[in-house]
């Protein structure tokens, strides 16, 4: 069965970023799902925004939601705007920036707050720093979480830091699955089909991430369970 396809931060390489105009193109064009990303301001208001700063250096975590970007919107906003689609929710944090971000409980408890009324089936939480899926675990533990592995822990201190100790010298999946996670999203270079089958034989489920070119398509369409790109109409007729 060929993967499910998900806009990467709505469409990028189709509409600006993050923005309710680039949701409601991917949703329009028939994607399975979107991806995108959380930041917590400072009174506490889950925005969509890829980085903990904006374009001029703020931090978002130092200003209230009333001040950022018009195009920036809520997550409230846009899960009472776009319905009936899945969505990718990754929760962005800096374990190297702490000073940037709230805490783990804090941002998992107003995020959930958002999530009222949301059919948990179509939801999943993605991380790179693994505390913060501890956490939903805690506070959510019906919700589907999905560890992000990434350059960030391509060495042990990289791991002690984005995934916490323990996990030095493990195999990925083997990793992902002893935390308690639905799935492994990894950067579609990274997946070869020994380690997809290994993944899935663990009962995660397999993201490759972001995949653009028609050739990797082919290669990990036929064996991942979601691929997440740029340039979703591009794919969408050959699923």
């Amino acid at each position: 069965m060929a993967a499910k396809l998900y806009g990467h931060r709505g469409a990028l390489g189709e509409r600006p970023e993050n923005t309710l105009e680039g949701f409601h193109h991917a949703k329009a064009i028939g994607v399975t799902g979107i991806e995108t990303d959380i930041v917590l301001t400072r009174d506490l208001v889950p925005v969509l925004h890829h980085d903990l700063f904006l374009p001029d250096g703020r931090a978002i975590k130092s200003l209230d939601a009333a001040e950022l970007p018009s195009t920036i919107p809520t997550l409230q906003q846009v899960l009472s705007e776009v319905r009936d689609i899945d969505w990718l929710l990754e929760i962005k944090t800096n374990p190297s920036q702490p000073q940037h971000t709230f805490p783990a409980p804090v941002i998992v408890e107003q995020v959930l707050k958002n999530l009222a009324g949301v059919d948990w089936s179509r939801l999943r939480i993605w991380a790179f720093e693994w505390s913060v899926l501890r956490e939903v675990e805690k506070q959510a533990p019906g919700l589907r979480r999905v560890c992000i592995a990434g350059k960030e822990a391509n060495t042990p201190e990289g791991r002690n830091l984005w995934w916490g100790r323990g996990y030095e010298d493990r195999n990925i999946s083997d990793a992902v699955a002893s935390t308690g996670a639905h799935g492994r999203a990894s950067f579609h270079a990274t997946w070869g089909e020994k380690e997809i089958l290994h993944a899935k034989s663990l009962g995660l489920e397999v993201f490759a991430c972001i995949l653009n070119e028609v050739e990797d398509f082919e290669r990990l369409s036929p064996l991942a369970d979601g691929i997440i790109t740029d340039y979703p109409s591009r794919f969408l007729t050959q699923l």
